[in-house]
């Protein structure tokens, strides 16, 4: 067994009016390193997963209403043509994540590194064996591809939601589609195994349903704009951090982005409540479009396996988070990036004022996802034209079952994002 890294005391240094913490770094398995060692066999879930409970958060005026559905079992909410019980296939991955990924802990972290009241160089890592999902086996990809057109699919308005967080009587002007960010929880038979999808943005622009478009559009230009959506002095910016000609204060774009009445914020809430609910269970994450970005930036958050379908580049946001990257070989990265070359949305090139989305108010100039990249070639094997109607969750499904085989996901570690920006 190759020795473990040395564990570096906590440290205090005191500069101006910060510090800087240096966290004990380590690495911690729960069994030796060398038999640490992912596993190529896979194994089905044979009960399948259902749809248990549904979370509403919401945002822009009411940053603290946070909402849950218990789903019966009778009750079908699924997207056209589909089953309730979705069949996944899981594989053993080696993780390398923080040792105390409690909710308190990370977001503590997540706002004092923001503050510049720490510093963290490091963090303890551990090593751990974990199921997560079989990306290399289609039918998986369909069916978690599935799971996200269900987080587009609305319900009855007389539905029983429960406060999970601050009391509020908002029920006559805070509806399924008004505002907010929308989660839905399924589950296998035994409460082992909970699959987390997120939804994407409701646009006509994108081909989606639902309705909540106003504030998907404002956490869509500031994730994925170099500068709260600043691409030309016509276009109204979502924060006020632009400081002259491709110049941006960069703390004022992290403060807007971690603010209450976004998007990530509203994730972190409903990953406290999904893991309190199911304390015991290996969470996996997925999501399209808008609401996989959200995905893999709270997959990175807590170390979760996340699957997501055609996703706007998100490596800049995760950045400006202060999310962790740990230090890993590119295999053992646990987030999958699933998209095809016809979507230019995903593949970071639906910028400038041709494209549909400046067109459409929707300034996504990033090009770098943060992790492991599964792109289909669309445009060489199946001759489709670059559109943003290959852009469609439901587009998508197809296109999956069509090949026979997944793709080989690796990461672009040679992408820079907003290169001829200055951060300040």
């Amino acid at each position: 067994m190759r020795s473990l890294l040395p564990i570096l005391f906590l440290y205090i240094v005191f500069a101006s009016t910060a510090y800087a913490i240096q966290l004990p770094f380590g690495l911690t398995p729960k069994q030796g390193d060398d038999d640490l060692v992912s596993s190529p066999s896979s194994a089905r879930y044979p009960s399948g997963f259902t749809l248990r409970q549904v979370f509403h958060h919401g945002t822009d005026e009411f940053p603290k209403l946070h909402r849950r559905l218990e789903v019966p079992a009778e009750f079908h909410l699924v997207a056209q043509d589909q089953s309730s019980t979705f069949q996944l296939s899981s594989v053993s991955h080696k993780a390398t994540r923080m040792s105390d990924r409690h909710p308190d802990t990370i977001e503590t972290y997540l706002e004092k590194v923001r503050t510049r009241e720490i510093v963290a160089q490091d963090f303890d890592w551990v090593h751990e064996i974990i199921p997560t999902p079989n990306i290399t086996d289609r039918d998986t990809l369909v069916t978690l591809a599935k799971m996200t057109a269900d987080a587009y699919v609305g319900l009855p308005d007389n539905s029983n939601w429960l406060d999970v967080g601050v009391p509020y009587n908002r029920s006559s002007d805070f509806g399924w589609d008004a505002t907010g960010l929308r989660g839905h929880v399924f589950a296998d038979q035994t409460n082992k195994t909970v699959v987390m999808a997120i939804k994407g943005t409701s646009a006509a622009l994108f081909d989606s349903d639902g309705d909540t478009a106003p504030s998907d559009k404002v956490n869509d230009n500031l994730l994925f704009s170099c500068c709260c959506s600043r691409v030309s002095y016509m276009w109204k910016t979502v924060c006020d951090c632009y400081d002259s000609t491709y110049t941006c204060k960069q703390d004022c774009v992290e403060d807007a982005m971690y603010a209450e009445d976004m998007y990530y914020r509203a994730a972190l809430d409903m990953y406290r409540n999904t893991s309190s609910l199911y304390p015991q269970a290996t969470i996996w994450l997925t999501g399209h479009s808008l609401g996989g970005a959200i995905a893999a930036l709270l997959g990175r958050t807590y170390a979760i396996p996340t699957v997501t379908f055609e996703a706007p580049p998100e490596k800049l946001a995760a950045k400006r988070l202060h999310l962790p990257f740990p230090p890993i070989p590119e295999e053992e990265n646990m987030i999958w990036h699933i998209g095809n070359t016809a979507d230019p949305i995903y593949m970071g090139i639906c910028n400038g004022p041709s494209s549909i989305c400046w067109m459409g108010g929707y300034a996504m100039e990033t090009q770098c996802h943060s992790s492991l990249e599964c792109v289909y070639d669309t445009v060489t094997d199946k001759k489709w034209r670059v559109s943003s109607t290959n852009h469609r969750i439901r587009n998508v499904v197809e296109m999956i079952a069509s090949y026979n085989n997944t793709p080989t996901c690796v990461a672009n570690e040679e992408c820079q994002d907003c290169f001829d920006w200055a951060y300040i």
